[in-house]
C-alpha cells in the first residue's frame, strides 16, 4: 500500500523531539554526582550514588504503569495528538525538577518527563510506520534514534563548556534543557501531519484484538522480552559509565563531558549506519551480532586497569552496540502491523521496565561486589538479550 509523502520535516522533528527526550538524562548520567551532593551532602558514596540512580527506577516503574493506558488511547485517539501530549509532560517534568526543594520532590517530577519519554518513544515510531513505505523506514528509525544520541554530543558539549562549574545541574535544566523540549513540541506541531480523526466510539474489540495480536504472537511477545533486557543492559551507558571513569580514573566532570561527546558522536553515527545496513543484514542477525560482539568488550573494560584501553574498548564496544537499536525497532515495529501503536506502547513499557530493572540490579551489584560486579551484570544482560531474540523472535519481513 503506497503512502502519502509526509514532508521534508517529518524525520527531523521526530528526531529533534527524541533528543529532547534525553537531555534530562544527564541529570542521572554526567551529573549523576552533582545531583547527588545537591540532596544528600557531600562527599557521596556508593549508597547515596545508588539512591539517586533509583530516580531512573522510580521514573521506570510510574512510565510503564502509563504505557498500559497508552496502548488503550493509541487505538483510539491521534498518534499526533499524544505526541504532543508526550512533548508537554517532557517540559513539565523539567520544570519541576529544575525547581525541586528536595529529593522528595524530584521523585515526583522526574518520572513526569519519564512518561513524556514513553508517549514520544511509542507514537514517534507509529507515525514511521503510518507515512512511510517498508524500505524506508529502517533509515528514518536510524536517523530517529540518532537524536537521542545527539542530545547526548550537544549535551555534554554543553556541558563541558558551560555548566561543570558553578553553574549547576538546574541551570542546566533552565537555560538549555527546557528551550530544547519547546522547540521539540513546536517542531512536532508544525512537522508531523495528522491524519484523519479516528471514530470515536470504538468497539471492545477493537482494544482485545489490538493486545491479541501482541500478546498471544510468540514472536511478538518475545521480542518484547528481549527488549526489556537489552534495555536493561544499556542502562551501563546512561546512568553509570561517566560515574565509572570519574570515581575509578579521577577525571573531572568536564573530562567526563567531553568522553561522553566522543562517544556520543560515534554512538550517533552507529545508528544511522544500522539504518542502512538493516535490509542488507536482517532485521533479527543485525540484532543479534551487534549484541554479542559488544557484551565481551564490555567485560573486559572491567579488568583493564589503563584508561586509554578501557576508553578504546568502550568506544569500539559502543559503536557496535548501537547498531542494534535501528534492528531493534525496525523488528518490533512489523510485529503487529495492524497493531502498530499498541505494538510500540508496549515496547514503551518494557523499554521502560528494562531500564529500571537495569538501575535496580546495577545499584545493587555496585553495593554488593563494586564496579567490576557492576560491569560483569551488564554484559550478561546484553548477552540474555541477544539469546531471546536469537531463540524466540522471526523476522516476518524476510522468508
Amino acid at each position: 500500500m503506497s503512502k502519502t509523502s509526509p514532508g521534508i520535516l517529518f524525520v527531523p522533528s521526530l528526531s529533534l523531539a527524541f533528543f529532547s527526550t534525553w537531555i534530562i538524562e544527564s541529570l542521572t548520567g554526567v551529573f549523576l554526582i552533582d545531583v547527588t551532593t545537591t540532596f544528600f551532602g557531600s562527599p557521596p558514596n556508593s549508597v547515596t550514588i545508588a539512591t539517586t540512580g533509583q530516580l531512573v527506577t522510580i521514573s521506570g516503574i510510574v512510565s510503564v504503569v502509563f504505557a498500559v493506558l497508552l496502548g488503550f488511547l493509541s487505538v483510539s485517539y491521534s498518534h499526533k495528538g499524544l505526541l504532543l501530549m508526550g512533548s508537554l509532560a517532557v517540559i513539565l517534568g523539567i520544570l519541576g525538577c529544575f525547581f525541586a526543594p528536595d529529593f522528595l520532590f524530584m521523585q515526583f517530577f522526574f518520572p513526569i518527563e519519564g512518561v513524556g519519554t514513553t508517549i514520544i518513544g511509542a507514537m514517534a515510531f507509529t507515525l514511521v510506520g503510518e507515512f512511510l513505505v517498508l524500505s524506508k523506514r529502517p533509515k528514518a528509525i536510524g536517523w530517529i534514534l540518532a537524536g537521542s544520541s545527539l542530545a547526548g554530543i550537544v549535551g555534554s558539549l554543553v556541558i563541558s563548556l558551560f555548566f561543570s562549574g558553578t553553574a549547576g545541574w538546574r541551570s542546566y535544566l533552565f537555560w538549555f534543557a527546557l528551550p530544547i523540549s519547546l522547540a521539540s513540541l513546536t517542531a512536532v506541531y508544525f512537522g508531523v501531519p495528522s491524519k484523519p480523526q479516528k471514530p470515536k466510539t470504538v468497539k471492545k474489540e477493537a482494544y482485545l484484538n489490538s493486545f491479541k495480536q501482541i500478546f498471544l504472537k510468540k514472536s511478538a511477545a518475545s521480542c518484547l522480552i528481549g527488549v526489556m533486557f537489552r534495555q536493561a543492559g544499556l542502562v551501563w551507558a546512561t546512568v553509570y559509565s561517566a560515574t565509572f571513569f570519574r570515581t575509578q580514573f579521577g577525571l573531572s566532570l568536564a573530562s567526563a563531558a567531553l568522553l561522553g561527546l566522543i562517544g556520543g558522536v560515534l554512538f550517533a553515527l552507529s545508528e544511522i549506519v544500522g539504518g542502512y545496513l538493516v535490509h542488507r543484514v536482517g532485521r533479527k542477525r543485525q540484532l543479534v551480532a551487534t549484541l554479542v560482539i559488544s557484551s565481551p568488550l564490555l567485560m573486559l573494560i572491567a579488568f583493564v586497569p589503563n584508561l586509554w584501553i578501557v576508553l578504546i574498548l568502550s568506544w569500539i564496544g559502543g559503536f557496535i552496540y548501537g547498531m542494534n537499536f535501528p534492528a531493534n525497532t525496525s523488528l518490533i515495529l512489523e510485529q503487529a502491523p495492524e497493531s502498530r501503536g499498541t505494538m510500540m506502547s508496549m515496547s514503551s513499557i518494557f523499554v521502560t521496565f528494562g531500564t529500571a530493572l537495569g538501575a535496580a540490579i546495577g545499584g545493587a551489584a555496585l553495593i554488593l561486589s563494586g564496579w567490576i560486579g557492576l560491569i560483569l551484570t551488564f554484559a550478561t544482560l546484553q548477552l540474555i538479550a541477544a539469546a531471546v531474540f536469537f531463540f524466540l523472535t522471526k523476522d516476518p519481513c524476510r522468508t
